[in-house]
């Protein structure tokens, strides 16, 4: 039972994962909130450095959830068993009809890879998606740069990135007003 605890603790890091906002200060994402964790299995392997949930997996955390077929988080392979804890993370992989969702914003894609020491989340898949509301950026990878708030899209081979942004009546408005405040 010890064994569990600590492997649980050790996905303590899974809020970066979801812990950021993306188009622009909206990944500030930040909770004290316990993490729950639910899937069919769950594999941890303190010598090889990785707990692995299986099947299902669904976490949440106040207003953040995830669902993927997978979630493998690898943690530092300098650290003992005893101390593992949320700074020990390496890397938390999503797979598998991954979706995220924060706040006003949702994930979409075949994986997710959240690298701990760039502070940088990769979604990749065939057809990549980001929301905001109803405005999507799409691309076969997406990665999101958490500390310079740097989006990058890209597309396979022969296709491109797509980007769907819609205005609202008070957006228009705004853009009215500054404009004509300006003429």
């Amino acid at each position: 039972m010890t064994i569990f605890f600590r492997c649980f603790f050790w996905v303590c890091m899974f809020p970066i994962l979801c812990s950021t906002e993306t188009y622009g200060n909206a990944y500030k994402y930040s909770s004290t909130q316990p993490i729950h964790i639910q899937a069919d299995k769950m594999i941890a392997q303190p010598q090889k450095q990785y707990v692995e949930f299986q099947g299902n997996v669904r976490v949440q955390q106040d207003n953040m959830h995830l669902l993927a077929d997978h979630l493998f988080v690898h943690m530092a392979s300098s650290k003992k068993i005893s101390s593992m804890n949320r700074d020990s993370v390496q890397k938390i992989n999503a797979t598998g009809h991954v979706k995220i969702s924060w706040t006003d914003y949702q994930v979409e894609a075949d994986s997710a890879v959240y690298i701990a020491n760039e502070n940088k989340l990769v979604i990749s898949g065939d057809n990549a998606r980001l929301y905001q509301g109803k405005n999507t950026i799409s691309g076969s990878t997406i990665t999101l740069h958490m500390n310079t708030e740097q989006i990058e899209i890209e597309s396979k081979k022969g296709e491109q990135v797509e980007a769907v942004y819609e205005f609202s009546e008070d957006d228009i408005k705004s853009f009215n007003n500054q404009r004509n405040s300006n003429h």
